[in-house]
């Protein structure tokens, strides 16, 4: 097992670790919902903060399962062109989306630090539950620090698996 293996195979494990999360993120949010369903529905008495717990498992859903989608390679795809191009193009297609992920990941993780900081700064808070906005951001922040380390690894990964001349010949 090479250096580099172990450590993407590290790195695979600490993603899927971190798929727990958004699996008790989206229970949560389920159960949040039915339960502020039945409250309101059958003791007029709906949860409190209710609207604001399920935003933010929806935040912490979203971001912290992203990484393990980038890495593994497995968005949803439209094969569309696939059966018509060679191999070779193929390769040159999905090393040119790896690479725009990658740069687009960083932009946005870029374009949310000024927001987070200015609500670390004027002290913002959920309204009904009174969190500090900050530390939602730090979530949202960690998840798209984590997802721009997996699109450089898929990245890496993608121009380690050049499809050779003799592939190409094959597939003709």
């Amino acid at each position: 097992m090479s250096r580099s293996t172990g450590f993407l195979g590290f790195i695979e494990g600490y993603f899927r670790l971190l798929l727990v999360i958004p699996i008790a993120a989206l229970t949560a949010m389920m159960l949040i919902t039915v339960a502020d369903v039945f409250m309101r529905y059958v003791f007029n008495a709906p949860i409190s903060g209710s609207y604001d717990i399920v935003e933010i498992c929806l935040l912490v859903s979203v971001y912290f399962a992203l990484p393990s989608v980038i890495l593994e390679g497995e968005p949803i795809l439209i094969d569309l062109i696939d059966g018509m191009i060679s191999p070779r193009a193929l390769f040159l297609l999905k090393a040119v989306a790896a690479l725009v992920c990658v740069l687009v990941l960083c932009f946005i993780f870029w374009s949310m630090l000024t927001p987070a900081h200015e609500a670390y700064e004027y002290g913002d808070v959920k309204l009904e539950l009174g969190l500090p906005v900050w530390i939602i951001w730090a979530f949202a922040l960690f998840g798209i620090f984590n997802s721009v380390i997996a699109a450089v690894l898929a990245f890496r990964h993608l121009r380690q698996g050049l499809p050779s001349a003799s592939t190409e010949e094959g597939a003709l």
